[in-house]
């Protein structure tokens, strides 16, 4: 090693001790009374809005000594491809919005942390469990920060329910079932013209990925295990159906004309709107959709739940999307960007981020202070249990969960066959990356 290799290690590694003491609050971060010399200006991209973030971290900038954050916001739809493009030029930012279901595809353009630098155990008592997919136990690093968490829940129509005599939202998956046949109606030529539930399609329902996505999860199937290296979702353990199996089942219950529980179709306008509408009385959404479910209609009186769970379940659990902080290999600034993402993340910052778009904090220590906010407060307990997957290809998956639902709702295909070649498929992808990286 040479001299200035030696140099540039013990650079990181005092960064690296510096940076988990300020998380840890035994230092308060690289802040002060004012500014002396230049700082380094630490670029980060995100989904966020930058009109939204701008003032929070002028706020952080004035405070900090050694570097400013210069945040630029991306819309949803561009931002991987966008981020991907400047990172191959060599260009891009120093840090950036990571989620679990980037892991498998660009864990290679991520700068990893050592765990010499910041501790595994440290990791794991900082943060919730479902953040565990960052840590990289094989090569002993974590490839991103976990910033918040945005859960699954559920959203109810009170004035329906009060309608229909139901005085509170269902808690487990059969109330649910009762619930939504109470709260559906259908008229004479056989229209649904109020919905109870909309499960059962994936071409008008929001968040159906998610949603079987969540069914599959609470059964404590990973769905991936935790290498990402095969699909284990038929792993049937003490059940008679596998987890995929059953779950699928039971969203296209909701779908079927001969059932009871009838409620959803695909002629029907899109989940969110017929919420927003007043048209349907439970909808699964991110908490983060809660001000704009709001917005479109400032009149509908409306609440959030926790989302039902399995009759005498062994877990609790919901659907949650992981934004972490990943500091870039390309990075001109790796220790101080490195340095950036730990002060953000710290408990202050961190705090006020999530509770900015409705989001859950993933770090233990805030969620268990809790919130006095009502709306907060579901959110928070959401985000304790929430759990996720190493999804390898959002939009690709999509459309396999898709045709997994719509070739068994309609009888062409045996659920259990559905299920198989949809694993395979989804294998064929994470093969395919693993021979890409």
């Amino acid at each position: 090693m040479s001299k200035f290799q030696i140099i540039v290690v013990s650079v990181s590694v005092a960064v690296g001790v510096i940076a988990v003491l300020m998380f840890a609050g035994i230092i308060p971060g690289f802040r002060g009374g004012g500014t002396s010399g230049i700082k380094t200006e630490i670029t980060i991209w995100g989904i966020f809005s930058e009109k939204k973030l701008t003032p929070l971290f002028s706020d952080f900038n004035n405070e900090n000594l050694l570097f400013s954050i210069n945040y630029v916001g991306k819309a949803p739809d561009i931002y991987e491809n966008e981020l991907i493009d400047a990172l191959a030029s060599g260009k891009g930012p120093d840090v950036w919005i990571f989620t679990q279901d980037m892991i498998l595809r660009h864990k290679n353009k991520v700068f990893a942390v050592p765990f010499e630098y910041f501790k595994e155990r440290s990791f794991r008592d900082s943060f919730i469990d479902s953040a565990e997919l960052f840590l990289d136990t094989q090569n002993k690093n974590i490839i991103g920060f976990p910033l918040a968490v945005d859960p699954i829940v559920l959203y109810w129509n009170r004035d329906l329910f009060s309608s229909a005599g139901i005085a509170m939202p269902p808690r487990y998956w059969d109330e649910f079932l009762t619930d939504a046949q109470a709260l559906t109606k259908i008229d004479g030529a056989g229209n649904i013209t109020q919905s109870g539930a909309a499960m059962g399609e994936f071409r008008n329902v929001k968040n159906a990925k998610e949603i079987l996505s969540m069914l599959i999860l609470q059964t404590g199937n990973p769905i991936v295990n935790i290498s990402g290296a095969e699909v284990v979702w038929e792993e049937k353990g003490q059940s008679a159906l596998s987890p995929v199996e059953s779950s699928v089942r039971f969203f296209n219950e909701f779908s079927n004309p001969s059932k009871s529980s009838y409620s959803w179709n695909r002629a029907l306008f899109d989940s969110e709107t017929m919420f927003a509408s007043g048209s349907l009385a439970m909808y699964f959404g991110y908490a983060s959709e809660f001000e704009k479910i709001k917005e479109k209609n400032p009149h509908l009186n409306f609440d959030i739940a926790e989302v039902p769970q399995i009759r005498d379940g062994k877990i609790m659990a919901t659907f949650g999307k992981i934004y972490s902080l990943a500091v870039s290999k390309n990075s001109k600034n790796t220790d101080r960007a490195y340095a950036a993402a730990i002060e953000l993340i710290n408990d202050e910052f961190s705090e006020q981020f999530a509770s900015m778009f409705n989001l859950g904090s993933s770090r233990r220590d805030i969620l268990a202070k809790g919130v006095d906010n009502p709306i907060l407060s579901i959110v928070y307990k959401s985000a304790i249990m929430s759990r996720t997957w190493l999804d390898p290809n959002p939009l690709s998956t999509y459309e396999i969960f898709k045709n997994m639902v719509e070739s068994t709702a309609t009888g062409k295909v045996r659920v259990s066959d559905a299920a198989k070649s949809a694993e395979t498929q989804i294998e064929d992808i994470i093969k395919y990356l693993e021979f890409q990286n």
